[in-house]
């Protein structure tokens, strides 16, 4: 033994100990930056102060039994190195170090750290035993209420996993533990924890947590120092089995599902034979709209040298039915296969396709493929595979598999009829988004993509159809090969267009880092909703609203705006998390479950050209991706700087996130989010949904994307990225880097969100007449002044008003000009006419006027002055048009 132990003494002085020497220099350069900025305390300055070499070598020659030591900590003494240890550990006494004594409050839930120490050897299966703590007078704490974040939990669909935890030799590894503590608790509560590691002896840890005090509110949650928080990694809020507004149950009659938008048959093959929507052509349900989306039904091949495989259909089975899905499985087979399509549909019209290919022997396969039939009809525009969205190409399309760009999605549709895919293995990790994808890229999926073979083509036929092919080529599988063969289909439009809800909620959007003045802005311009950033007075750090210090002041601005009729709308999403949370280190020690793994101090990106901030290289060092960062030039944060790094998607974050979105909502009063590129899913929006809608107010969400038509992003279309979650958004603002010269049809398909069933806001497009062509305006004051239409809008009626819009067969105003379309506002005896002149040449144009489709005969023809955009005048007819080049007129109709 004693011979093992100099061993291991030697080679970790020898290869060690120059890594913590070094650690401790960056350590000290850090906390010297940090103590510069005002943000260090006791407590850092303690957790990072590195031991010396000769302390320990001290510790190394103990050789505990057990092979490893054990360190306990409160929650005020983050654990921050893994290369190091702290000086604070090296002074305490063998007995001090596993003992643990805290104290918190009445139904507070309470966290605290054990530290473990490898230096002689790499520990395996790292696991944690909770006995009951009990009281003096026999009361417990059970067992069962304690929980180790780092060995596993709750992921955001409501199941629950393990981990598995290993410590590399001569590293550090934090477990961070938590328990509900009743709120009937007082006294002294004893117990012990055991840690124990593969082929290596227990450590047992003996506790005593001292509850006294006042039962505390909300577990603790009110005050991020606790960390009380991190209980919301494992929460299920959100998860149920019924719909959303404006959803309703979804029907099953045979073999025929039948949802809010439309109906869909399924085939003994358990895929679509027929699926068609119930929207008119301006977006609105209507009992006797029947638009077909296929041809024919959706047929998966398994073709071989022999030709297609005949598989013997076994029978449809439904395995699952509640209000919000229907869940079915058909198994198909021969002797050389055997296919099982598993199908989930959801009450928004997004259908889970999970199909698996097995082989019953040694076969060469020469193609396997989806096969889907689109009307002539439903097939007019099209969004991915590299084209940006807009009409179809008649020609052929022909597209392969390469991870080098984000794209794994299609879109074919109409108006008011289409379906996206999205192709997936078993393997399926959401790759990251804007300048980030090249760090975080798709996964080739085995099946699909088989080695950049798979690809899809899409055939015009001269009937008129289309068909889509997703195919994956050649391969040989071996007898017992699985392959999974996934997809998503999206029926589209989501839901119903709501002019109503736009006219009348308008958004104050300023970029000032100061609040003072949102308020009274907002309400002299007539705005009466509010959409607060971060990097502001009341709200500093990105992704985090909830930070202790700036609480009440984002409470008393809510609170102020309410007073006056504002709804306050806070920036709110996943993709980026400041370093300012008090769950920083506590994240950290869950390695890449939640900060996304990375290249950490050699990362280069777009931001980041010279590499990242020097706080993330002294403190975070490695396995880290840079985001955002910017300094705070004015306000009460003035000379503190927020720095940010990526997070990884559908990670426990998701619940904690969601978790956050309700406690924000019962204590600060807020009335929605606004979601920037982000990492949410669709289940993770679904259950928000449910959050915001919980108490029976309406909140809205509104989502951003940035251009990712680019090399950075992976020539990605920006809306196709969060399609999957448009039924739950209530407005979209898709389009910075969007300028006004964009094609008509790109703006319908990508920009103004109507296909999809949302209305939206324009961004860098600033072209009020193309704009309002698809009844979209600017957002005040970032993107320029909507508050003379605004005035248009309400003396017209806009939240009473239809839209025909150019596509529309009913609209009353015809143009013989392509590059002129009309679209027209209804309601009752008066109409608005909207004209855009999509060229930078004047252009003239033949109106036509159908008064039965307007529904009155106009006896004016008014151009209502719009400051800054049009002079008032009047018309002797509607006949004919000018129009100047990127101008455009706006007529009123009055019976």
């Amino acid at each position: 033994m004693l011979r093992k132990q100099i061993k291991y003494l030697m080679v970790y002085s020898l290869l060690a100990l120059p890594c913590v020497m070094q650690a401790q220099d960056d350590v000290t350069n850090a906390f010297d930056d940090l103590k510069r900025q005002g943000t260090v305390n006791e407590q850092d300055s303690e957790m990072r102060r590195v031991a010396s070499s000769d302390a320990v070598k001290r510790l190394i020659q103990e050789n505990p039994e057990a092979g490893y030591f054990c360190f306990t900590e409160n929650r005020e003494h983050d654990i921050r190195m893994t290369d190091a240890i702290p000086v604070r550990w090296v002074e305490r006494s063998v007995d001090s170090r596993t003992k643990f004594r805290g104290d918190c409050l009445p139904g507070e839930f309470y966290t605290w750290q054990v530290g473990i120490f490898a230096p002689y050897e790499t520990l395996s299966d790292v696991s944690v035993i909770f006995s009951d703590w009990k009281n003096e007078k026999g009361n417990k704490i059970p067992a069962s209420a304690f929980r180790c974040f780092n060995l596993g939990g709750t992921d955001t669909n409501g199941k629950s996993f393990k981990k598995t935890v290993n410590v590399s030799k001569g590293n550090v590894q934090a477990l961070w533990i938590g328990s509900d503590v009743p709120v009937t608790a007082s006294g002294v509560y004893k117990g012990k924890v055991t840690i124990k590691a593969a082929d290596a002896k227990p450590v047992e840890i003996a506790c005593e947590l001292t509850v006294q005090g006042s039962p505390i509110a909300n577990h603790g949650d009110n005050e991020g120092w606790r960390k009380t928080r991190l209980r919301w990694l494992d929460s299920s809020i959100g998860n149920a089995d019924e719909p959303t507004a404006p959803y309703v149950p979804v029907q099953l009659q045979k073999q025929t599902i039948s949802w809010l938008g439309g109906t869909m048959e399924l085939s003994k093959e358990g895929l679509p034979q027929s699926l068609s929507t119930r929207y008119d052509q301006s977006n609105q349900l209507n009992d006797q709209s029947n638009t077909p989306v296929l041809a024919g039904e959706m047929r998966f091949v398994i073709e071989t040298e022999s030709g297609e495989e005949v598989l013997k259909p076994g029978s449809l089975r439904i395995t699952g039915r509640n209000n919000a899905s229907v869940n079915w499985i058909a198994t198909r087979k021969n002797r050389n296969f055997e296919v099982q399509c598993s199908g989930k549909f959801g009450f928004d019209g997004l259908v889970d396709y999970q199909i698996q290919v097995k082989s019953l022997g040694d076969v060469k396969v020469k193609d396997i493929r989806l096969e889907v039939p689109y009307t002539s009809y439903a097939a007019k525009y099209m969004m991915g595979l590299g084209h940006k969205g807009g009409f179809r190409p008649d020609s052929v399309i022909n597209w392969q598999w390469n991870v080098d760009k984000h794209q794994d999605k299609i879109w074919m549709g109409n108006i008011n009829a289409g379906l996206n895919f999205c192709f997936k293995d078993e393997n399926y990790v959401r790759p990251l988004v804007n300048i980030y994808y090249g760090l975080g890229k798709l996964n080739l999926p085995a099946s699909w993509g088989n080695a950049n073979k798979g690809g899809i083509d899409i055939l015009p036929d001269k009937d008129g159809t289309v068909l889509m092919t997703a195919y994956s080529g050649e391969r040989t599988m071996q007898k017992g090969d699985v392959l999974h063969y996934n997809f998503n289909m999206l029926v589209t439009p989501v839901k119903p267009l709501n002019l109503k809800e736009l006219a009348e909620k308008r958004f104050y959007h300023s970029n000032s880092d100061v609040s003072a003045g949102y308020i009274p802005a907002a309400l002299e311009a007539g705005a009466n909703m509010i959409n607060i950033h971060h990097k502001k007075d009341v709200y500093p750090f990105i992704n985090y609203p909830y930070y202790d210090e700036a609480v009440p002041d984002l409470k008393r601005f809510i609170s102020d705006a309410h007073s006056k009729d504002l709804d306050v709308r806070l920036y709110y999403t996943t993709r980026e998390l400041t370093v300012k949370i008090p769950e920083l280190w506590a994240l950290r020690s869950l390695g890449s479950e939640v900060i996304h793994d990375g290249p950490g101090k050699d990362a280069r990106t777009l931001i980041h050209r010279n590499g990242p901030h020097e706080w993330l290289n002294k403190n975070l060092t490695t396995h880290f991706i840079p985001a955002w960062y910017n300094a705070f030039k004015e306000g009460k944060y003035a000379g503190d700087m927020d720095i940010s790094v990526i997070t990884t998607p559908d990670s426990r974050w998701n619940n904690y996130y969601l978790e956050g979105l309700d406690w924000m909502i019962k204590n600060l009063g807020l009335d929605g989010v606004y979601i920037d590129d982000s990492a949410l899913d669709h289940q993770t929006l679904q259950r928000a949904r449910r959050i915001m809608d919980a108490d029976g107010k309406r909140r809205l969400i509104d989502i951003h994307s940035w251009n990712h038509m680019n090399q950075w992003a992976g020539y990605a279309n920006s809306l196709h990225l969060y399609l999957e979650l448009l039924p739950y958004v209530d407005r979209t603002w898709i389009g910075e880097g969007f300028p006004a010269s964009n094609t008509l049809d790109f703006w319908l398909v990508e920009m103004s969100g109507i296909p999809f069933g949302l209305m939206s806001e324009t961004l860098d497009a600033r072209n009020l007449f193309r704009g309002m062509v698809y009844g979209m305006l600017p957002r005040l004051p970032w993107s320029g002044n909507p508050v003379p239409l605004w005035k248009l809008w309400d003396d017209f009626g806009m939240k009473n008003a239809q839209m025909r819009g150019y596509w529309d067969e009913r609209c009353p105003v015809k143009t013989d000009n392509k590059d002129i379309p009309a679209t027209v506002y209804v309601n009752g005896d008066k109409a608005l006419v909207v004209l855009a002149n999509w060229t930078d040449m004047p252009q003239t144009a033949k109106i036509t006027l159908d008064e039965e489709l307007l529904g009155f005969k106009p006896s004016s023809y008014i151009l209502p002055e719009i400051r800054n955009t049009q002079w008032e005048g009047k018309l002797s007819s509607l006949k004919q048009c000018e129009i100047m080049g990127r101008g455009g007129m706006i007529i009123l109709l009055e019976k």
